[in-house]
């Protein structure tokens, strides 16, 4: 029950997955032709003795960067890909460290629910006060919206590890039924050998 509960968690939060990843790559791509075409520019205009800077580039990239990091970090978390320091882990028990990894992922999902949260207050705040970038007057809150966003779709994927992890904790029993079964199963079949040689 459990384990389904998880898949059906995973397969909810997977949708958007996919645009979290195209937003995040074309942003990265736009940062570094971006930065590029600004080097790029003040190198010529110093060559050339003129100046044509690229207006705007360091506003769109500072937004770029929110869609990178935000973006980023939910679609490593969707995937299951995010870095994680393990090797005290797994010298644990299996009860204690399926245990940990409950606590843990609890932890992360209240915590990543908290920041979500703020951050949609902090949208409307922005909003209010209409806060914008200084040369291109691109307001601010879609992108601290987007950031929410994120920010509760990485709380869904650790929050989905919650019932895989109890589903894991309470499965021992049926595992260990399993394999006796099994056992028993092998034991019968080498009877079996053993008597009609």
């Amino acid at each position: 029950m459990f384990t389904r509960l998880a898949r059906y968690i995973d397969k909810i939060i997977s949708y958007p997955n996919s645009s979290l990843s195209a937003a995040f790559m074309v942003a990265m791509v736009f940062v570094m032709l971006g930065v590029t075409a600004e080097v790029s520019m003040r190198a010529l205009s110093r060559a050339f003795d003129f100046s044509l800077p690229v207006l705007g580039i360091w506003d769109l990239c500072g937004l770029a960067f929110s869609i990178i990091v935000w973006g980023g970090m939910a679609a490593a978390a969707l995937k299951g890909s995010h870095v994680a320091i393990d090797f005290l882990k797994d010298k644990l028990p299996r009860l204690p460290r399926l245990s940990l990894e409950l606590i843990i992922a609890l932890v992360n999902a209240g915590i990543l629910a908290i920041v979500s949260w703020r951050l949609v207050l902090h949208g409307i705040q922005l909003g209010a006060y209409k806060t914008e970038t200084a040369v291109l007057k691109i307001p601010y809150e879609p992108f601290v919206y987007f950031a929410a966003f994120a920010c509760a779709l990485t709380a869904l994927a650790f929050l989905a590890r919650v019932p895989e992890a109890v589903g894991k904790i309470r499965k021992e029993p049926e595992t260990a039924e399993k394999i006796q079964q099994k056992q028993e199963a092998v034991g019968k079949v080498e009877k079996m050998k053993g008597s009609s040689v």
